[in-house]
């Protein structure tokens, strides 16, 4: 699609809200959670359903903040928090941050971002940390621009699928 025919992210001098996400975002938080993860090319295999449980758990395992104009989510923020061995600490994990393409350059990913700082903070940790694909120009600019470390890590993953039990022989 192109720019000139996206709606624009907030009209009529609506203003951008930063929230925790609520069950009845889900609708829009899926199809943004898809999109996020297209815009990757990968894909999200997460469900309206399981979405809907997180959202409504007593003490879920990952914590969502959504931007909103009027009933229109822009964007989101997912977090989960870790403990730190070596700094003895708790610290918080930006898992995800992302904001629809026609609401980019109108600060919705700064609001975003600050409110997660400003959550983990009140949770009690002492550091947010994330990761972004090096291809992803516009989000090294962004975060580049807020005053942060970079610090360059490979990334690694293994798929368990029940099968880490067949790895290990023997556990003292």
């Amino acid at each position: 699609m192109k720019a000139s025919r996206l709606k624009p992210a907030v009209e009529d001098g609506g203003s951008v809200r930063v929230r925790r996400a609520a069950t009845t975002d889900c609708g829009q938080l899926i199809d943004l959670i898809r999109a996020h993860a297209r815009y990757e090319d990968s894909s999200a295999t997460l469900t309206s359903e399981t979405l809907s449980g997180l959202l409504s758990a007593a003490d879920p395992p990952i914590e969502i903040l959504v931007a909103s104009c009027d009933d229109r989510v822009l964007g989101y923020a997912a977090m989960t928090y870790d403990f730190s061995l070596w700094r003895a600490h708790l610290w918080a994990h930006l898992d995800c941050l992302f904001v629809t393409e026609n609401s980019r350059g109108m600060a919705v990913g700064r609001k975003l971002f600050d409110s997660a700082l400003l959550r983990a903070d009140e949770k009690g940790a002492d550091r947010l940390e994330w990761q972004t694909p090096a291809w992803n120009d516009g989000a090294v600019r962004f975060y580049r621009r807020l005053d942060v470390l970079e610090c360059p890590k490979l990334r690694f993953a293994k798929e368990l699928a029940g099968s880490a039990g067949a790895l290990v022989r023997e556990v003292p």
